[in-house]
C-alpha cells in the first residue's frame, strides 16, 4: 500500500470493525459528504482509516475516503463498500487531519479536500457491463435487438455497455430493463484503475577513470573529455550526465558510448524520468551575501534551528536577493535531512527561479506541475514520496506533494492572487503552508516586494516576524577572501515619471504614448538597450460599435463587448472565450464599424509606427498560445533577439532581463477604478512590480507611468517605491470600511439561467446566512443579495453575498449551502 509520506506512521489498522463512515465524491451536500457502509467479509483487514475505497451511491460506484471504523449505526439497511482503489492509497494521520482542516476551512466537502492529496495521474473509473445469466429456452419471442445483444453477450459472456451498444448498433434504452426483469442478464458495474506507467531516462557516468588509455578514436577521446570535465566542474567523480545531452554536446553517435560501455569505461543507467535534473554544469558561483542578507538570513537560520513552527515575511525590494536567501535556507534543510517546499506563483513564469535551483541543488530538484505528462507527473510523485527528491518546486498544488521531513515551505511574491485557488477547494496556498508549518515543525518564509496588506499587518502585530531587504543587490566583489572587508554597492532603483494623461490631451497629443514615453522609447533604442510597455489588456480594440445606430457588439452569452483581434480579425469575449468573425458592417444597420479602446495588439502596431527599425515582441495569452509557451518567448529577450516587449500584467512576474533599462506603463488606471477593496492593492503592487524589471544590473534606468488619476495613492506610492506609505493609506481606509484584516469574508455566488429565480434563491440564502449567525451568537452584516459584478456568464445570470464578520470562526462549522452555490471563504476579489 501507497503511504502518502512514508515517514510518519499511518493510522493503525483495525481489525473487526463492521461500519465505516466514508467522505463519498458526488454525495450531496450536507454532513460534509459523509456516508456510511457496511464493510463485508472481503473487505475484513483489507479497509483501514485513511484508505481510498469504492462505494455504490445512486446506482453507480463513486470513489470514497475512509474516515472512520465503528460498529454502531442508526440505519439498519446499509450498503456494502464494493471495493479498496488499486493501487491501493492511504493518507496518514497527519494528512487527514489537514484534509478535516481544509474542508472545515474552506467549506467544501471532506472529498473535495481530499481529492488534491491523491497521486496524480491516476485515474479509476466505473464502467457499467452487461452479465449474461443464462439463454432464454424460446429465442423466437425476442425482438432482432435482443437477439443481436444475447448472441454478443453468449461470445463473451460479458461485455461493457458501451461496447454492446457500438457491436448491436443500439441505445439498448428499453431492451436491457425487459431481459433483466426476465432474468436473463444483469447490470454490473466494474472498476478500471489506470496507473500511469513511469517513464525512465538514460544516463551516463565514468566508472573507470583510469581506462582512458584503451581509448583510441577522437570520438571516444572527446565523450571521455567531456565526462571528465563535467566531473571536475560538479566535484563528483561519477556525476551522472543525460545520455541525450552527452551526444549534443559532443557531436557523437549512440554507437560511441556503446562502444565504451563494452570497454568498461564509462556505464549507462537507466533512472526513472522526473522534473528533477541529475546533470549540473557547475558553472554558477555562489555569491557573497550583502549585510541586510546576511542579518536576514540569521535570523531565518535560527528558526530553522530552533525545529519550531514560524512564519517570517521576507520584505524585499525588487532585486534585492531574495532568492539568495531562500537557496541559503533551502541548503541548510538539505545538510540537516529536511525537505523544503518553493511554492511560485506560475510556474511557467518561473523557469529561471526554477533553473537556480536545479543548478544549485542538482538532482535533488522535483518540478510539480498540472501541464506535465501523467506519467512524468506520477514518476515524480514517487521519487518525492521515496525521498529521493528533497526539493520541491511548483504552484499552489505543490503543497499536496507527499514530501517527507518538512522543514521550510517558501511562498515566493506572497501577495499574488494565483496563490488563491478558484475551484473546490477553495484555499489559499499561504493559510494551508502555515496550517502546514505548524503540523511539521517547519518555517514558513513569506517573501515579496508588495506584501499582501494582511500579511504585513501580521508583521506589524508581532504575530509573525519580519525581516527586510531595503536595497538592491549591487555587482558581487568575487574573491570573498580579497574582498572581506568590504560591502557590495548597492544599485539603485529606477527612476519613476508620472505623466498627466489629461495634459496630454490639452497639449493635442492623442496618442497612446505621452511625449516622454515617445522620447525614452527612442534612447532606450539608440542606446540598443530593451524597453517594456505593460498595458493591462489584450487585443486591438476593446469596443466595437456602430457609430450609426450605437449598437454595440456584445458577447451573446456574457453581455459585455467583444474584443477585437486584428491578427486572427475575430472579436472575442475575455470571460468566456466566445469567438466570432468581424462582421464587415453593422449586424442591426450594415452600417461602418468603429473600433475604440486598445489593448497589447494596438501598442505593438503603434511602436511599429513610432519606431519603424525597432524589433518588437508581443508577450500576452495569445502570443504565448502561439509561441508554445512563456520560455520560448523569454529566450528570445535573454538572446537580444527583442528590443521592445509590449504585454500584459504576466511580464510583470519575477522576471530578471539585464538589458531592460526603460518601462512604460501605457494607461495605470485599469484597474484602480474596478468595484473592489483590493483593486488599489493590485494596482501598487503591479506597478511596483513592473517598475522593478528595469535596472537590474546597471543604474540609471527610467520608468514612465501614463494616468489619467496621477494623484491617486497607489500610483503616487509606486512612483516612489514607498511601501510604507501605501500601507499607511491602504490600511485606514480598509479599517473605515470593514475590509480584511478588520473582518473576514465569505462570498456566496450563485448561477442560473433565469435571472428572477437567482434573486430568489438569493433572497432564500441571504435569510439561511442569517439565522445560521442568530443560532450561534456571532455578529455578522451581509452585502446583497445583488447582481455579481459580473452579471451574466456563459448564458448564467450570477447572483453573490457577501457575508462579514470580525470573528468568522464560529460560522464556518456547517456553514448553509445549497446545489448551485459556490462558497468562497476569505476571496481574494469581489469581482
Amino acid at each position: 500500500m501507497i503511504d502518502s509520506e512514508s515517514s510518519t506512521p499511518s493510522l493503525p489498522e483495525t481489525p473487526g470493525h463492521r461500519l465505516a463512515d466514508v467522505a463519498v465524491d458526488g454525495s450531496r451536500p450536507g454532513s460534509q459528504g459523509v456516508l456510511t457502509y457496511t464493510i463485508p467479509d472481503t473487505g475484513q483487514g483489507r479497509i483501514s482509516v485513511g484508505q481510498m475505497v469504492w462505494v455504490p451511491l445512486r446506482r453507480k460506484l463513486a470513489l470514497g475516503l475512509v474516515l472512520r471504523l465503528h460498529d454502531e449505526s442508526p440505519i439498519a439497511d446499509l450498503k456494502p463498500i464494493h471495493a479498496p482503489v488499486e493501487p491501493a492509497f492511504r493518507l496518514n494521520r497527519d494528512r487527514l487531519a489537514t484534509v478535516r482542516w481544509l474542508a472545515r476551512e474552506t467549506a467544501c466537502s471532506l472529498f473535495a479536500a481530499a481529492a488534491p492529496f491523491l497521486p496524480p495521474g491516476v485515474s479509476h473509473r466505473a464502467v457499467e457491463h452487461l452479465h449474461l445469466l443464462q439463454m432464454p429456452s424460446d429465442l423466437s419471442a425476442l425482438t432482432p435487438v435482443q437477439r443481436r445483444l444475447l448472441s454478443y453477450l453468449a461470445e463473451r459472456e460479458e461485455a461493457s455497455l458501451d461496447s454492446a451498444r457500438t457491436a448491436v448498433g443500439a441505445r439498448l434504452t428499453s431492451v436491457i430493463p425487459k431481459l433483466e426483469a426476465e432474468g436473463v442478464i444483469e447490470r454490473v458495474v466494474r472498476v478500471v484503475d489506470r496507473t500511469p506507467r513511469a517513464r525512465s531516462e538514460r544516463y551516463v557516468r565514468f566508472v573507470m577513470a583510469n581506462g582512458s588509455d584503451a581509448v583510441r578514436s577522437p570520438q571516444q577521446r572527446a565523450v571521455v573529455d567531456y565526462l571528465t570535465r563535467q566531473a571536475r566542474l560538479s566535484g563528483n567523480e561519477t556525476a551522472l550526465l543525460p545520455l541525450p545531452h552527452l551526444l549534443q554536446a559532443t557531436g557523437i553517435s549512440r554507437a560511441v558510448v556503446t562502444a565504451l560501455t563494452k570497454k568498461g569505461i564509462v556505464e549507462e543507467i537507466d533512472l526513472p524520468r522526473s522534473s528533477g535534473s541529475r546533470a549540473h554544469n557547475g558553472s554558477t558561483p555562489i555569491p557573497s551575501l550583502t549585510a541586510a542578507q546576511a542579518a536576514a538570513w540569521r535570523t531565518i537560520a535560527q528558526s530553522l534551528s530552533d525545529r519550531a513552527p514560524a512564519t517570517i515575511l521576507l520584505h524585499g525590494v525588487t532585486g534585492s536577493g531574495k532568492t539568495e536567501v531562500y537557496l541559503r535556507a533551502v541548503a541548510w534543510c538539505l545538510r540537516h535531512d529536511r525537505t523544503a517546499i518553493i511554492l511560485v506563483p506560475e510556474i511557467a513564469l518561473a523557469a529561471q527561479v526554477v533553473r537556480r535551483f536545479k543548478d544549485r541543488f542538482p538532482g535533488q530538484v522535483a518540478v510539480v506541475h498540472s501541464a506535465l505528462p501523467d506519467a512524468e507527473r506520477f514518476t515524480t510523485w514517487q521519487e518525492i514520496a521515496a525521498g529521493r527528491c528533497r526539493v520541491v518546486v511548483g504552484p499552489r498544488s505543490a503543497l499536496f506533494a507527499p514530501v517527507n521531513q518538512l522543514g521550510l515551505i517558501v511562498l515566493d511574491e506572497e501577495h499574488e492572487g494565483s496563490y488563491k485557488q478558484d475551484a473546490d477547494p477553495h484555499y489559499h496556498a499561504r493559510s494551508l503552508a502555515e496550517h502546514l508549518a505548524t503540523q511539521s515543525g517547519a518555517v514558513l518564509l513569506l517573501g515579496s516586494a508588495t506584501p499582501a496588506v494582511e500579511t504585513r499587518w501580521r508583521a506589524a502585530e508581532g504575530t509573525i516576524q519580519q525581516v527586510s531587504l531595503p536595497d538592491r543587490v549591487g555587482p558581487d566583489l568575487g574573491d570573498r577572501q580579497a574582498n572581506r572587508n568590504r560591502e557590495r554597492a548597492p544599485l539603485e532603483l529606477p527612476g519613476v515619471e508620472v505623466v498627466d494623461l489629461r495634459l496630454e490631451l490639452h497639449r493635442g497629443n492623442s496618442s497612446l504614448f505621452s511625449l516622454p514615453l515617445q522620447a525614452l522609447l527612442e534612447r532606450t533604442l539608440a542606446a540598443r538597450e530593451q524597453a517594456i510597455l505593460l498595458l493591462n489588456r489584450r487585443g486591438l480594440a476593446t469596443v466595437v460599435l456602430c457609430r450609426l445606430c450605437g449598437q454595440t457588439l456584445l458577447c451573446p452569452y456574457c453581455d459585455i463587448p467583444l474584443v477585437y483581434h486584428a491578427d486572427r480579425n475575430r472579436l472575442l469575449c475575455h470571460r468566456c472565450n466566445h469567438r466570432a468573425l468581424a462582421p464587415p458592417g453593422c449586424p442591426s444597420c450594415g452600417g461602418a464599424l468603429n473600433y475604440f479602446g486598445a489593448g497589447t495588439q494596438r501598442v505593438e502596431e503603434e511602436v511599429k509606427r513610432l519606431l519603424p527599425r525597432a524589433r518588437v515582441m508581443r508577450w500576452d495569452q495569445d502570443t504565448v498560445r502561439r509561441e508554445h509557451g512563456h520560455e520560448s518567448l523569454l529566450g528570445r529577450v535573454e538572446r537580444r533577439e527583442v528590443d521592445v516587449v509590449v504585454g500584459t500584467q504576466m511580464i510583470a512576474k519575477g522576471l530578471d532581463l539585464p538589458l531592460v533599462t526603460a518601462i512604460g506603463v501605457v494607461q495605470a488606471d485599469t484597474m484602480l477604478h474596478l468595484p473592489d477593496f483590493r483593486s488599489g492593492e493590485r494596482t501598487f503592487q503591479l506597478l511596483t512590480q513592473v517598475a522593478g524589471r528595469a535596472g537590474r544590473r546597471a543604474p540609471g534606468s527610467r520608468v514612465i507611468v501614463q494616468s489619467y488619476t496621477p494623484d491617486h495613492y497607489a500610483i503616487q506610492a509606486a512612483a516612489r517605491h514607498d511601501y510604507d506609505t501605501f500601507y499607511a493609506e491602504e490600511i485606514d481606509f480598509r479599517r473605515a470600511h470593514r475590509y480584511p484584516p478588520f473582518a473576514r469574508l465569505v462570498r456566496y455566488l450563485f448561477r442560473g439561467k433565469d435571472e428572477a429565480i437567482c434573486a430568489a434563491e438569493s433572497e432564500e440564502m441571504a435569510r439561511a446566512l442569517a439565522r445560521h449567525a442568530y443560532t450561534r451568537g456571532v455578529a455578522m452584516d451581509l452585502l446583497g443579495p445583488t447582481p455579481a459584478f459580473a452579471s451574466r456568464m456563459r448564458g448564467l445570470y450570477q447572483w453573490q453575498i457577501v457575508m462579514r464578520a470580525v470573528d468568522l470562526d464560529p460560522l464556518l462549522d456547517n456553514l448553509p449551502t445549497r446545489p448551485g452555490w459556490t462558497v468562497d471563504v476569505d476571496p481574494q476579489s469581489l469581482l
